[in-house]
């Protein structure tokens, strides 16, 4: 079970939850800088506290994430997750996976995209990678969601979304660690973009 004293805010809480995720390493930023580029870029981004404005794709994912959570929890027992999670090993290491089990074992991350895919890309694996880590969950579940375009908006394009049993690896997890590590030693002040 994870301590009540690792659960650090509440994403309903923007300005604490945003605060905290500017201190920290999350699971979004540990994946886009798990490639040379993507960490060169992380490491330029330091400094600012950004939130960035949704565009209608992403707008489709925040309209559509509360029925999907309560998918999830139906198809699994994993409950929906608002809280940001820190790391045993490290606070510093965080992430909010969209649903955790009650009993911490498991979690879940709910993805939408416009492009049908066969498996969970790689980013997501990561991301879910670093979510294993913060939470020391063993088996996750990755759902996805079509969108299409209808007359000019955004629709779910099947009626329930695509799951994906995602299994924790410790390997990947060493490596993000490292990766998250090296962000953080080029952050003397602490200060973070935050990418949501």
């Amino acid at each position: 079970m994870i301590d009540p004293s690792r659960f650090l805010a509440e994403s309903t809480d923007r300005t604490a939850w945003m605060a905290h995720r500017a201190r920290g390493v999350t699971a979004t930023e540990v994946a886009k800088a798990s490639t040379p580029a993507g960490f060169l870029q992380a490491q330029r981004e330091h400094g600012t506290l950004t939130e960035i404005a949704a565009n209608e794709y992403m707008q489709f994912g925040t309209d559509n994430e509360a029925w999907l959570s309560l998918w999830v929890k139906r198809e699994t027992g994993i409950m929906p997750n608002r809280w940001l999670i820190a790391a045993k090993s490290n606070p510093l290491h965080m992430a909010t996976p969209d649903g955790l089990s009650l009993d911490h074992t498991r979690i879940s991350e709910i993805k939408t995209g416009g492009t049908e895919i066969n498996q969970p890309p790689l980013q997501h694996i990561r991301q879910m990678g670093w979510q294993f880590h913060t939470t020391d969950a063993e088996e996750g579940i990755y759902a996805f969601m079509l969108r299409k375009e209808v007359t000019g908006v955004m629709v779910p394009a099947w009626m329930e979304p695509r799951m994906w049993v995602i299994r924790r690896d410790n390997n990947l997890i060493a490596e993000l660690v490292e990766t998250a590590d090296r962000l953080l030693e080029g952050t003397p002040d602490g200060s973070r973009n935050v990418y949501i």
